[in-house]
């Protein structure tokens, strides 16, 4: 337990970096990247996989003004996936622990953002003197050890630590809550889903929609087939469109 805590650490760190190629280029910031990863380091590929892209739909339709985000993407992605791997919870479960840690993530986000401001004077500080090293130490070194405080060392402790407690906690909850939590599990990716219709959609893309409700709702498949029909439709829409600019 002892690696296994460290790996997820070192997760957390790398999430909350936003070092651009593997956040953006990656994708390295998304849940569904870091659910089977997590999933692969506790020994639960599949559920990994599955809170994973959950939890991506809700936050589909979350938009990022001026750089802030409601949400903080390590917690909900990493933290929380471990804490559901570790304590065997179903899918929509982990999505609603993922949400409210997701929301419990933005005191770390902002207790780095107010520590952060200390190594921006000191960097200032440090190139009126032309301290090139200080200027290193306080805009690259110290900022990242902020993260590990904020970010790694909550996720070693929540995964070597944290998962008895959970379930204990878990096991206490009477059975309305825990259905009220499962039942807010499955309702949240849908609301993820009509957020991002509501901000892209168009009359033409209506037949995916319904196509997309058949699948899930008529036929009952899961997400990643229903995923994947999806990918394939964007791609013949992008093949065929882009053989109708050449023509």
């Amino acid at each position: 337990m002892l690696v296994q805590a460290i790996l997820i650490a070192l997760c957390a760190w790398i999430a909350s970096a936003n070092i651009e190629f593997l956040c953006w280029s990656l994708g390295l910031c998304a849940p569904f990247m870091w659910g089977p990863i997590v999933g692969a380091i506790l020994g639960n590929v599949e559920l990994g996989l599955a809170i994973g892209t959950t939890t991506m739909l809700v936050y589909l339709g979350n938009i990022v003004i001026g750089g802030v985000s409601a949400v903080d993407f390590t917690y909900a992605s990493v933290i929380a996936t471990s804490l559901a791997i570790l304590t065997n919870q179903p899918a929509e479960m982990g999505c609603t622990i993922a949400v409210s840690m997701g929301l419990i993530g933005m005191l770390a986000t902002e207790s780095r953002w107010t520590l952060n401001c200390i190594w921006v004077h000191r960097a200032d500080k440090c190139a009126e003197n032309g301290d090139t090293r200080g200027i290193f130490i306080n805009n690259v070194v110290m900022p990242q050890l902020v993260r590990l405080v904020v970010y790694a060392l909550p996720a070693f402790l929540a995964v070597y630590f944290g998962a008895d407690y959970f379930q204990a906690f878990m096991d206490k909850l009477p059975a309305f809550i825990v259905d009220g939590m499962l039942a807010v599990g499955k309702l949240l990716p849908t609301l993820g889903l009509a957020l991002l219709i509501k901000a892209i959609f168009k009359v033409k893309y209506a037949p995916f929609l319904i196509i997309g409700y058949v699948l899930a709702a008529y036929l009952e498949l899961g997400i990643i087939p229903v995923t994947l029909v999806g990918i394939a439709s964007a791609l013949l829409m992008w093949y065929l469109g882009f053989k109708e600019e050449e023509a």
